[in-house]
């Protein structure tokens, strides 16, 4: 009986590569955020919102991008970050696409599309408010710091909900004519 090397070539499997994945890298209030760039579809300046009634605080207006109203978000506040904004007249934002809809996050300033291998992904910094790593699709050493990718879907979420509980807030106090006996 003989045998040849190549008939057990399977059980010299490769490792897998290791995959990089490119972020949009964007500064809001002195940090460093990445945003999955498959999802980034446009940068642009603010120049007319529409306020929204009864929205969450997070919730900053509506705009028109190019003919489709776009639902506008103050990135900070859905990230619970504190620090005072910037003393800019310009706002500009990132648009963002989102199981088919569109959404712009403002922002402060924007940086560099960047690649992040995961053999860099670390935990994240215990630093980090535990409500904002609920918000986040992981962490990644990136010299001398370290970057937070937002999880798109997971933020959008979390609006969701907020915006629930305001309409529900505000449900309670409204009266129905005819129903304060």
């Amino acid at each position: 009986m003989s045998f040849h090397i190549e008939d057990y070539a399977y059980s010299r499997q490769r490792a897998p590569a290791v995959a990089d994945s490119r972020h949009f890298k964007v500064r809001l209030r002195g940090q460093s955020i990445g945003l999955p760039v498959d999802c980034v579809k446009t940068v642009f300046h603010v120049e007319n919102m529409t306020p929204v009634p009864l929205a969450p605080p997070e919730v900053a207006g509506l705009a028109n991008l190019r003919g489709r109203i776009v639902t506008m978000l103050h990135l900070d506040r859905c990230l619970w970050l504190d620090q005072p904004r910037d003393a800019r007249s310009d706002r500009l934002a990132v648009g963002v696409e989102h199981n088919g809809e569109d959404y712009a996050l403002l922002i402060d300033e924007t940086e560099d599309v960047i690649a992040i291998s995961e053999a860099d992904r670390i935990d994240c910094p215990s630093h980090i408010d535990p409500r904002l790593r609920e918000l986040l699709a992981g962490c990644y050493r990136l010299e001398p710091d370290f970057l937070s990718i937002l999880d798109i879907g997971a933020l959008l979420r979390r609006v969701t909900r907020s915006s629930e509980q305001t309409m529900r807030e505000s449900r309670r106090g409204v009266t129905v004519k005819g129903e304060d006996k």
